[in-house]
């Protein structure tokens, strides 16, 4: 099947956009800025799974009959709504599930997160180095899996202003170029969020991997 990306990005603007509204009501002190890579992949699931049904940490494919402890996973996998994915972790259970969907047909989708400041306003070090070296190989991994045909790498980047992360998106997408690793057009979105220690805006972009035959 074919998952279209712009519908998902929008999908995520508006779980992003419902997330920094709460916040706003509560008047925390934290905002969304604040959320490590597992607290957005339990946001995003949450909100996402109005749409689609929604695995975390799904093991990939490949790499079954490996010890669980050995085997890479997927931070977030889509299915269509009423159809969840069919896992391999465990043998079938009398209670499965009887309609599940294959590997094949699910939209495989990993997650990074940047931030340009930490706690107190302070630049982030690693900002450049999370836009690189992690995020290349999640592709690489992704587009080398055969009984994977749509997958997705999801960024969501905390900056001061649209400007920034504009030009390191264009940046990035040099380095994989350079690096040989197949990515699709990419989908755009912006929030603005309170600026708590030097960001203004979460953006979410979203890059098919091309997969590799």
């Amino acid at each position: 099947m074919h998952w279209p990306l712009a519908d998902i990005a929008d999908r995520l603007q508006q779980a992003l956009t419902a997330a920094e509204a709460d916040i706003r009501l509560e008047q925390a002190v934290y905002g969304i800025d604040s959320l490590d890579e597992l607290a957005m992949h339990r946001l995003l699931a949450e909100k996402l799974s109005a749409a689609y049904d929604v695995a975390r940490e799904v093991h990939y494919p490949s790499s079954v009959g490996k010890k669980l402890s050995h085997r890479q996973r997927c931070d977030l996998v889509l299915t269509p709504k009423g159809l969840p994915l069919r896992l391999d972790s465990a043998p079938p259970g009398l209670f499965d599930p009887v309609n599940v969907c294959p590997p094949e047909d699910a939209l495989w989708i990993e997650v990074k997160l940047a931030y340009q400041f930490r706690g107190g306003g302070v630049p982030h070090s690693g900002y450049g180095a999370q836009w690189r070296q992690a995020v290349v190989e999640d592709l690489r991994k992704m587009e080398a899996e055969p009984r994977i045909k749509e997958a997705a790498l999801l960024l969501i980047v905390f900056t001061e202003s649209q400007a920034i992360v504009e030009k390191d998106v264009e940046l990035f997408e040099d380095v994989l170029v350079k690096r040989e690793v197949l990515a699709g057009f990419r989908q755009l979105r912006s929030v603005p969020i309170w600026d708590r220690i030097g960001h203004s805006i979460c953006t979410v972009v979203l890059w098919p991997t091309i997969q590799r035959e």
